[in-house]
């Protein structure tokens, strides 16, 4: 039977009526146990509480773990993390009496602030072990950046009940309310159902998000994971070898605060059959969910994902693992600080000032966008040169790239294995129509070999 529509169903909107009323007489929201035993009646009672919590997986000691409750109101939540031994931040939008008078009743040094979700980052409150995120997502009117916000804090796991528009089998849709549609609130702004509650939680930056229940009062938990599942003790397929993750808007390794931005991953793995809800893609230790994966040739991948939620500025490694091997090797990327200005890349003089290695072999020279030697001034064109050398340790400073006798900044160095290592180049502005010679060399060694370009710009 198709779910009803609950921001449409009078029995719906008749219940949330009769829950605020209660909550008017009452006063209190969670009902609250104090030390000796007696019990503050709220609208929600001690063992529904009890048993939402149980169902999400929160270890009973929780001593030396940090935990945030968003939204926490009268605090049930936030004195049974305290309970548990976490130091707790309880945050609301509105500073309640109630929490307040439970908190000097009870003896709680739970920490008590007032902030909005969009308020919350790293810098604001730091980083947290377990963020509980109750009945809140669909008062938000940007839930997408919200859960982004509650990503960015968590280091390991968040617990998320909302409200959601049916049983479970509705495709995955979010309908929105413009003023009192849901339950006769105007802070009611979004429905999820369920399986668009678990997207959207992907989608804000978390590696797993598992469904735990659904129930009859259009109710949903799912539990949140940073990270993805520990590699298998034994594994039975090698390792990714990973070539490069970069900026998909500019082809280098930096990305901006505040930017919608996308990471493409290079490797190689002979998985024949590797698809991406089975290739694991971690940034430092956090997990990053692939939303397209692309088989570019025999044993040649490229899987691109968005830059998580909550990156400082600075270095950051990334490696990856398919679902049943070790991980790869890693390569490092740069988050900008706001305001930082780009480092002038190095174009480096055409003589070393000694020579102790063979000079490099070019085998490959293409164009990063059609994998030809023919190339027409797009934007996102640049120069990808694959050469083997048996020197170690190169660096994207120690790699001189010139393009006709002229020195041209290496965007990146990648470490393809079996002594064969691949750079990526802009063109140089002014060329002219016709081919044009390249050449590397690193600072040990004198120029490789010759290869061949050829620039015929296009009228657009």
């Amino acid at each position: 039977m198709p779910a009803e529509r609950a921001a449409g169903n009078p029995n719906f909107s008749e219940l949330v009526q009769q829950q605020v009323a209660l909550l008017s007489r009452r006063g209190w929201y969670h009902s609250i146990e104090l030390p000796d035993g007696q019990v503050i009646q709220g609208m929600i009672g001690i063992d529904a509480l009890k048993a939402r919590l149980a169902s999400f997986p929160i270890p009973e000691d929780l001593t030396g773990k940090r935990v945030l409750d968003v939204g926490a109101w009268t605090g049930w939540c936030s004195f049974e993390m305290e309970r548990r031994g976490a130091q707790v931040l309880a945050v609301d939008c509105v500073e309640f009496d109630e929490f307040r008078e439970a908190h000097r009743m009870i003896g709680s040094k739970v920490e008590y602030r007032i902030l909005d979700v969009e308020e919350l980052t790293p810098a604001s409150v730091g980083l947290f072990d377990y963020v509980l995120f109750f009945g809140v997502l669909y008062h938000l009117r940007n839930p997408l950046l919200g859960l982004e916000r509650i990503c960015a804090i968590t280091k390991d796991t968040a617990c998320v009940e909302s409200f959601v528009t049916d049983d479970g089998a509705a495709p995955c849709t979010l309908e929105f309310y413009e003023t009192d549609e849901l339950g006769g609130q105007i802070d009611n702004w979004f429905g999820p159902s369920v399986k668009c509650l678990s997207a959207l939680c992907r989608s804000a930056g978390f590696a797993r998000a598992e469904l735990l229940y659904v129930m009859p009062d259009r109710r949903a938990g799912v539990v949140c994971r940073r990270r993805w599942e520990p590699p298998a003790p034994h594994p039975a397929e090698p390792a990714p070898l990973l070539y490069s993750a970069v900026n998909n808007r500019t082809n280098d390794i930096y990305l901006h605060p505040g930017k919608d931005e996308y990471i493409c991953v290079y490797f190689s793995s002979d998985v024949p059959d590797l698809t991406r809800d089975r290739l694991c893609v971690e940034i430092d230790e956090y997990g990053a969910p692939v939303l397209v994966l692309a088989n570019l040739r025999p044993r040649e991948w490229q899987a691109n994902l968005r830059v998580p939620p909550g990156l400082a500025a600075g270095p950051h490694l990334v490696r990856l693992r398919t679902a049943n091997s070790p991980h790869s090797n890693e390569f490092r990327i740069h988050m900008r600080a706001p305001g930082e200005q780009p480092e002038p890349l190095s174009r480096r003089v055409s003589e070393p000032a000694t020579i102790t290695e063979p000079a490099p072999e070019i085998y490959e020279v293409g164009n990063g966008m059609t994998e030809s030697a023919l190339f027409h001034g797009h934007r996102n064109e640049y120069v990808c040169c694959r050469f083997r050398t048996a020197e170690a340790g190169l660096d994207r400073d120690s790699v001189i790239l010139e393009i006709d006798d002229s020195p041209q900044p290496v965007l990146f160095l990648t470490d393809l294995g079996g002594n064969s290592w691949q750079t990526n180049s802009r063109l140089p502005t002014g060329l002219a129509p016709g081919p044009h010679n390249l050449r590397v060399r690193t600072l040990q060694s004198v120029f490789s070999n010759f290869a061949e370009i050829v620039f015929l710009p296009s009228n657009g």
